[in-house]
Parts: structure tokens; C-alpha cells; sequence
């Protein structure tokens, strides 16, 4: 059996090693679990996130996907023969359907094979069950715990159908959510109940967190303006208590590692996917040093999200994300940044673009798409200076919060500043910036890290399409959107169906001779000032 490590001194060392013996070439795929719930989307604001106990469950385990979407038809009757499962499309293999999914309990129960052996650490085991906090019209989860520290045989999921009728699976929603418990805790933990005022230090401590709510809600309900524009308090989302002081170790996001596949490489995988390094460039702990690279011939499946004319179909498992905290619930491996300018800076630069439009610049045949659409910082400059100076303002913004947010401890150097439009029906295909999917070489492979400031949402589409991530950013303008070159944060910008959408994109290059000369100056500043 798999060996239990000690805990590693850097936080990018695995501890514990959960191995899943593939019984098949084509096992259903297993992934981190997700943070977002459609539900909590449809919350006024999303606030359903600001509940950090929810968000950190939703994502506390890993994913087995639904290979082909599945439909099943129950008349109510208590035999197996009275549920039938029918796959919408051919199980990859050519396997038939029945070796995923069918009912093996009658009484309305069906039963999913995850077509792997589970083996975790002695004393630890799976607790099996559905995505956390993500009901299903028509059928209930059924949980289980497994000793998978010795049993050398699969287990299934199970589902209860709650009523007859259809309920459909869809392809790529998840049908079974598992995590690694300790086993043998439990009879051996007792249960004390003790007073609360018999422990002064708690109870001062929880005195401050209710005084502290009470007072805060008085002020909202008294109409105080900074407190409905703070909306709510963050003392539990950031781990801190009233008075200030912080709580150890907490934990206000989670994100989960990716599945290693250790399997001998097909014979059709081109993809080599190298684990990262350490860099003496960012500390240990930044999310560069756990981002992989790709090299050869990538092929992403969620490109197949937009299609020839840059129109996006969301999948099961596509997450909707708007702001930094959302981003940070997810655990996302990217920047987001709101309010980096605010509304009024914001619209004077609009306003900029549209009075200059004699300056945009035009384009080579080559990069035809480009024409006409933007403006150089040099323009704004010799035109509009108290322009020039909001765009400068913002570019060191921008390279404060990526240098924080990527831990970064030498500087990173724009290679140019300008203003750029998108009017409709305008898209662009998912890509990454420094990398072609086909593994030729790019003529831009000095461009490590990119950016985008969104000055405007008065538009509609537009929206950036994750691929690798399977998430579709909706920001708001004075937005910050940062991201490695890599295939790691491939790419697309949806359709716009209607609106200007005006942004600031910008590259950035750890290479100093790369970069634009006129902004040097400005990096080493923002560099210092850090």
C-alpha cells in the first residue's frame, strides 16, 4: 500500500498520495471539485460566496465526470427492470452503457461504476457522495464510506430517483464527489459540553464577533452609507477577529491539485506537460511555482465552448466569475482585481478614446484584425495629457497588484500602452500569448505575463473565456484581469453582441531588453516602491 509522507516544508510537496488504478484506457475524468454552484449564481450579487463554510465544502474533494450524457426513465415500479438507462452518446471504448451506469439495487436506486481501484494511506479512507451543496431535481446522492486503505476492488456511486419520470445526467456534469477521511478517529473521539461563560477568553472572543455584527447591522438598517457600501463584514472570509488580531492557519480558499496521470503516455498524446520549477524570479509559494508548462502539440477539449463565429455555450461545470472574491473562493491560479481605477477615471478615458478617433492606429495586412481600433499612450500624450497621466496611473497599478498577487521579487516590463476597442460581432478564438497550439515556435515567446484593465461593461458578450480554467469572466470596468502567456490560461474573447467594450491590454516580459523603453522606468519604480 502507498506510504504516508511527513508534511513537506514547501506548501508545493504533496503529503499524502491518493492513487487511482485506472481498470480501463478511457476511466471517466476525475477533477477538482468546483467552488461555484448555479444556485449561489443566482443570488442578488452572488453573495451566497460571502459564506466562506459553503464555498471551502463545495470545493473540499475531487470530481468523477459523466463520460456521455445519460438519460434515465423510471415508471416508479420497485424492480431493476422498471429503470432504464439510455446513453445519449457511445461511451468512449465503445463500452455499453450498462458498464457505467444501470440498476443494480431496484427500488429506484441506480448505480455509476467509477471504473477505478481508489488505494489511500493506512487509517485513511473515501467518503463517496454527490457535489456538495448542488442539489438534483429528480434524484438524492447516496453517501459512503469506504476502507479503501485495503480493499483491492472498486466501489460505485449511488443515486436514489426521487420520483418516476427522466432525470438526465449530462456530459461533463460530475456524478460522484470523494475526499479522504481518517478512519478510525471516531470512536475515539468524545463530545464535551461545557458552558460558554465558563471559558472568559472564548466567550470575550465571541462577545466581540456578535457585538461587532449587531453594531453593523444597526448602521444598515439606519441607512449609514458606508456600511451598505461595505455590504458585509469579512471578519470569519479573512480570518480575523473584530479587534484585529488573526486567526492561525485559516483557510479562505481551497484549491485542489490536479489528477497526475503516472500512466505509460498514449500513442496519440503529443502534449508533454512539465511540472513547474522553482524560480529565483517569485518566492516558493507563488502560484507560478505550481503552474505547469506545455510544449508540442496542445489540443484544450473546452476550445469547443466557442464556436466559428465567437459565440460561448457554458457547460455543466462552467464557472461565472465577476470579482476578486469570487476568484479567490475558487482558488483560481490568475488575477483579479476590481476597482484598480475607479468610475471616474474610467470615463474620462472613454471619453479620451472616443474624441481621438483620428488617431487610431492602423495595421499590417498580416494583423489586420488590429486596425482601426486602438490608440498609443504616445498619442493621449502629445493630445490629452491629464489622459496620459490616468493611463500611466493605471499601468503602475496594474504592476503593483500582479507583483503582489504573483509574488514576484524582480520586476516585469511592459512592452507597449495603448487603449483598444472591440465593437460588435468582433471575437478572438481561444490562443495563448507567448505559445502555438500546434508547438511551432512564437515570434512573442518573451511575453510572460499579460494583462487586461477593463474601462467599460456597457456592452454586451465580450466576456474572457478561460478554456484550461472553464471559466467565462464577466468583469466590471476598473477591472484587472492577469494571466500567465501559457496554455495554462488559454484564452478567447466572446462575441460581442452589442456596446463598445474598451480595455487597456497589456504584455509583460521578465526580459528588460524586450520591453518598451519609455515604461521601463515606470516598472522599476512600481518595483522599488514594493
Amino acid at each position: 500500500m502507498a506510504t504516508k509522507k511527513s508534511a513537506p516544508e514547501e506548501a508545493s510537496e504533496p503529503w499524502m498520495v491518493v492513487k487511482l488504478h485506472a481498470l480501463s484506457e478511457h476511466p471517466p475524468e476525475v477533477r477538482p471539485a468546483r467552488t461555484k454552484r448555479r444556485w449561489m449564481d443566482d443570488f442578488t450579487d452572488r453573495h451566497a460566496y460571502r459564506c466562506l463554510p459553503l464555498t471551502i465544502a463545495n470545493a473540499s474533494g475531487w470530481e468523477v465526470l459523466c463520460p456521455i450524457p445519460l438519460e434515465v426513465r423510471w415508471n416508479g415500479g420497485m424492480a431493476k427492470e422498471d429503470i432504464e438507462v439510455i446513453g445519449l452518446k457511445d461511451l468512449p471504448g465503445g463500452a455499453p452503457v450498462d458498464h457505467f451506469c444501470r440498476s443494480n439495487f431496484s427500488r429506484g436506486i441506480i448505480t455509476f461504476h467509477l471504473d477505478y481501484v481508489i488505494e489511500t494511506e493506512a487509517d485513511w479512507g473515501i467518503l463517496a457522495t454527490g457535489p456538495f451543496n448542488d442539489p438534483k431535481p429528480g434524484a438524492a446522492p447516496l453517501t459512503g464510506i469506504i476502507e479503501t486503505d485495503w480493499l483491492p476492488y472498486p466501489f460505485t456511486m449511488n443515486w436514489q430517483l426521487m420520483e418516476p419520470g427522466i432525470t438526465r445526467f449530462e456530459e461533463g456534469e460530475p456524478f460522484c464527489f470523494f475526499l479522504p477521511i481518517p478512519l478510525r478517529t471516531l470512536p475515539n473521539t468524545e463530545l464535551q459540553i461545557d458552558r460558554l461563560s465558563d471559558d472568559r477568553a472564548l466567550q470575550t472572543r465571541h462577545d466581540q464577533f456578535r457585538d461587532a455584527r449587531n453594531d453593523f447591522m444597526a448602521r444598515v438598517n439606519a441607512g449609514d452609507r458606508e456600511a451598505i457600501k461595505e455590504a458585509w463584514q469579512r471578519h470569519y472570509f479573512v480570518g480575523r477577529h473584530p479587534d484585529g488580531a488573526l486567526a492561525p492557519e485559516h483557510l479562505n480558499k481551497l484549491r485542489l491539485r490536479e489528477p497526475v496521470d503516472v500512466r505509460a503516455e498514449r500513442t496519440n498524446r503529443a502534449t508533454m506537460i512539465e511540472p513547474a520549477q522553482k524560480n529565483p524570479r517569485w518566492a516558493d509559494n507563488s502560484p507560478l511555482s505550481v503552474i505547469p508548462t506545455y510544449s508540442g502539440k496542445v489540443d484544450i477539449l473546452n476550445r469547443a465552448r466557442m464556436d466559428g463565429e465567437g459565440r460561448f455555450t457554458p457547460g455543466p461545470a462552467t464557472q461565472i466569475v465577476s470579482t476578486r472574491v469570487e476568484a479567490e473562493a475558487l482558488g483560481l491560479d490568475f488575477l483579479v482585481a476590481d476597482d484598480v481605477i475607479g468610475e471616474t477615471e474610467c470615463d474620462l478615458l472613454v471619453r479620451t478614446f472616443e474624441q481621438l478617433q483620428e488617431l487610431v492606429f492602423g495595421a499590417s495586412e498580416e494583423a489586420s484584425f488590429w486596425d482601426k481600433r486602438g490608440i498609443w499612450y504616445a498619442d493621449v500624450l502629445e493630445h490629452r495629457p491629464d489622459a496620459a497621466l490616468i493611463m500611466m496611473t493605471a499601468m503602475g497599478r496594474c504592476l503593483a497588484e500582479m507583483k503582489r498577487f504573483w509574488k514576484l521579487k524582480v520586476p516585469v516590463y511592459p512592452d507597449g500602452l495603448h487603449m483598444m476597442s472591440w465593437k460588435a460581432g468582433l471575437f478572438m478564438p481561444p490562443h495563448a500569448d507567448n505559445a502555438y497550439p500546434d508547438g511551432s515556435a512564437h515570434e512573442l515567446a518573451y511575453r510572460d505575463l499579460s494583462g487586461v484593465l477593463y474601462l467599460n461593461d456597457k456592452f454586451q458578450g465580450g466576456d474572457l473565456y478561460m478554456t484550461a480554467k472553464d471559466v467565462l469572466l464577466k468583469p466590471k470596468r476598473g477591472t484587472l484581469v492577469s494571466m500567465t502567456g501559457g496554455f495554462q490560461h488559454e484564452h478567447g474573447v466572446v462575441r460581442v453582441e452589442s456596446g463598445l467594450r474598451i480595455t487597456i491590454p497589456f504584455f509583460t516580459t521578465f526580459d528588460k531588453s524586450r520591453a518598451d523603453p519609455a515604461l521601463v522606468a515606470l516598472s522599476e519604480a512600481v518595483a522599488a516602491a514594493e
